[in-house]
């Protein structure tokens, strides 16, 4: 009588002999990590959707409170510029899964003169999924107060994903982006140019 290990050991070597000529070959091993890399990038977001898009957002009061204010001053005395300020802040951004997935970070340099504000926005995006994109962002504001300062970040513009750091899908691929803004967040949508 055959022993229970013996017998388990025989039930699995003719599995291995049933099974068809290469169901365990490297094609096999590749589909497996194929399938895991999909599944990790649909549930971290790391893909666009299926008309390449891609959605974040931010909170303005995040944006607010964590600004920090570079002193500003003219250079000549009698200068044409009235009054200045020079701001940078960061806050983190969120999926459409609301999950915290990244930074944006923007600078603001305000400077009024007789003819109104203007404002030199410099902005940057890094999300989790590797995308990193930066755009300048300039802009006429009614005044210099916080609130208005941020949402003169609305915009829309081509950006193209030109830094790589680390694991990068998106590098070298371009995107048109639209920011808009509500009373409590700004928002970035992001759809990928495709190749003519």
């Amino acid at each position: 009588m055959l022993s229970l290990k013996n017998a388990c050991r025989n039930v699995f070597f003719l599995f291995l002999l049933a099974a068809p000529v290469g169901a365990y070959s490297d094609d096999f091993a590749t589909n497996t990590i194929e399938q895991n890399v999909r599944r990790r990038d649909s549930s971290s977001d790391a893909r666009p959707d299926r008309h390449n898009r891609l959605s974040y957002y931010l909170y303005i009061e995040d944006f607010i409170s964590s600004f920090i204010e570079i002193p500003t001053s003219n250079v000549l005395l009698g200068g044409s510029t009235i009054s200045s300020s020079y701001l940078a802040g960061r806050a983190p951004i969120y999926n459409r899964h609301d999950d915290q997935v990244g930074t944006c970070s923007a600078s603001f340099l305000n400077m009024q003169n007789e003819d109104g504000i203007f404002t030199d926005i410099s902005n940057y995006l890094s999300v989790d999924n590797g995308l990193i994109v930066s755009w300048f962002t300039p802009s006429t504001l009614a005044n210099l107060e916080l609130d208005s300062i941020v949402h003169s970040m609305v915009t829309e513009c081509i950006v193209l994903a030109s830094t790589k750091v680390g694991f990068n899908p998106f590098y070298g691929k371009e995107f048109n982006m639209v920011v808009s803004a509500d009373d409590e967040k700004i928002y970035f949508k992001l759809r990928e140019i495709e190749d003519q």
